[in-house]
């Protein structure tokens, strides 16, 4: 039964390599180079196995599959340093079942069940400060409130720092002119945990604050807000 198995899923990969064509492309902007397969029938339509690597260190930051041009079956994304920083299955494009995210140290941070929209485990990195108020969008207004809890990136701290990293450059009038310090990028995290309206909070010119910006809107990642 298992060498039936086998040679049945051989020939499945056959058939699809016949009916599909190999495409590399490479995206400066964001920093990774991409791997992917495309229907021969239709060059737009994305299937079977995709990988994308960071250009600047050669560094695998993805792989998995697609199907019909979504993302499907096993994912696994990979931090900075090459260890895996979240994983877990895709159905039709959409996130479905447990998915596993970890901190620096690669241990497990955040597990969070898609498909039953729960909130498994949670290790916070960090002592959260429950005097502080934090901005919350009521109605048309914005009040003052203490949360319950900050949001959560569910795709874990590791996979939200090799986001921001790959690809970020430090602009060349910063370092002509040693330009150095921090900027803060703040955001608005919807009920839905849609990530919006993402501005310069604090900046220190010569380019870091755009380059700041566009490195945050890289996060790509789901929010638990």
């Amino acid at each position: 039964m298992k060498t039936f198995i086998y040679l049945i899923t051989l020939l499945s990969s056959a058939q699809l390599l016949a009916q599909t064509k190999r495409v590399t492309v490479e995206d400066p902007d964001r920093g990774i180079g991409e791997q992917y397969y495309v229907l021969k029938s239709d060059k737009q339509t994305k299937e079977g196995k995709y990988e994308a690597r960071s250009l600047f260190r050669d560094k695998l930051l993805c792989d998995g599959y697609y199907k019909n041009n979504l993302r499907d079956s096993a994912w696994r994304y990979y931090s900075y340093d090459g260890k895996i920083a979240e994983y877990g299955n895709y159905k039709k494009g959409k996130k479905v079942g447990m998915w596993y995210a970890t901190n620096y140290k690669g241990e497990l941070q955040v597990q969070y069940d898609f498909t039953e929209n729960k909130l498994v485990v949670f290790k916070d990195p960090g002592k959260r400060d429950t005097t502080v108020k934090q901005n919350v969008i009521s109605g048309t207004d914005t009040i003052k409130a203490i949360l319950d809890r900050n949001p959560i990136y569910l795709d874990g701290i590791s996979q939200f720092g090799a986001a921001i990293i790959t690809g970020m450059r430090y602009p060349r009038k910063a370092k002509e002119n040693n330009t150095q310090g921090k900027v803060i990028i703040a955001i608005t995290i919807s009920s839905d945990g849609v990530v919006t309206n993402y501005r310069v909070k604090k900046g220190i010119g010569d380019g870091c604050d755009e380059e700041a910006l566009k490195a945050v809107k890289r996060t790509e990642g789901d929010w638990l807000p």
